[in-house]
């Protein structure tokens, strides 16, 4: 039950409803349904969609600080639109997009890793 409040508060939110309103509307719909004890869960399962939210967004790591706007553009033509760039130099070259649960890898560590794959099979 709290998840499902939890679900229409964060949409709610997202649509632009003012915060004071949803809480305002919350508490009253909680006390006339006998529900008030559901609070501190529905608090919890909204900080938990959040957060989880939050990390599901789009992001871009590039290996080198002067292909972060190649990589953002690249990205954008692969259908991934975002606005956060880091540095990650594990990468070797490239870079690698990541919303949501998709992934794609446009780097030189998948490059070598793919030809490895190739030659040990």
């Amino acid at each position: 039950m709290e998840k499902t409040y939890a679900q229409a508060l964060n949409n709610a939110l997202q649509n632009g409803k003012k915060e004071d309103e949803l809480v305002s509307w919350l508490l009253t719909h909680l006390k006339a349904e006998g529900r008030t004890k559901l609070l501190p869960a529905i608090v919890r399962e909204l900080k938990a969609l959040q957060a989880r939210t939050k990390t599901l967004g789009a992001t871009v790591e590039v290996a080198l600080e002067a292909d972060k706007a190649t990589a953002l553009t690249e990205a954008r033509a692969e259908g991934i639109d975002a606005t956060e760039v880091t540095v990650n130099p594990n990468l070797i070259s490239g870079w690698r997009a990541r919303e949501g649960g998709r992934l794609i890898d446009r780097s030189g560590k998948r490059a070598l890793v793919d030809i490895y794959r190739r030659i040990t099979s």
